[in-house]
């Protein structure tokens, strides 16, 4: 995954995460954001419109949602990132915790 940080249009940084190991607790977090009836049935664009619609609810679960995934990165950047792809890096990541979830259901059974 990859953030980038804007001047104007100009991206002047890029933080990059190539592998996140998502822990329980964002799990949570994102359960808490999005309902996930809404998120199971979605294709992309929806997921995308869901999370552009719960981003001005949750700010500061985000930004920290964001700091933990790419390290360093600071509120000043994040005021300088463009919120299509901050979305799409949160629908990335609610997939990945479905499939995760699905693959350690479906191990148990």
């Amino acid at each position: 995954m990859i953030l980038n940080i804007y001047n104007k249009n100009t991206i002047i940084k890029s933080y990059e995460c190539e592998n996140y190991d998502i822990k329980f607790g964002v799990v949570e977090d994102v359960i808490e954001l999005f309902d996930m009836d809404d998120i199971q049935k979605g294709d992309d664009i929806e997921l995308i419109k869901l999370v552009g619609k719960t981003i001005p609810k949750s700010l500061d679960s985000i930004k920290d949602l964001m700091k933990d995934i790419f390290d360093g990165l600071t509120d000043e950047e994040l005021r300088n990132v463009k919120i299509k792809e901050m979305a799409q890096i949160i629908v990335t990541i609610i997939k990945y915790a479905l499939n995760q979830i699905s693959d350690g259901i479906s191990k148990k059974k």
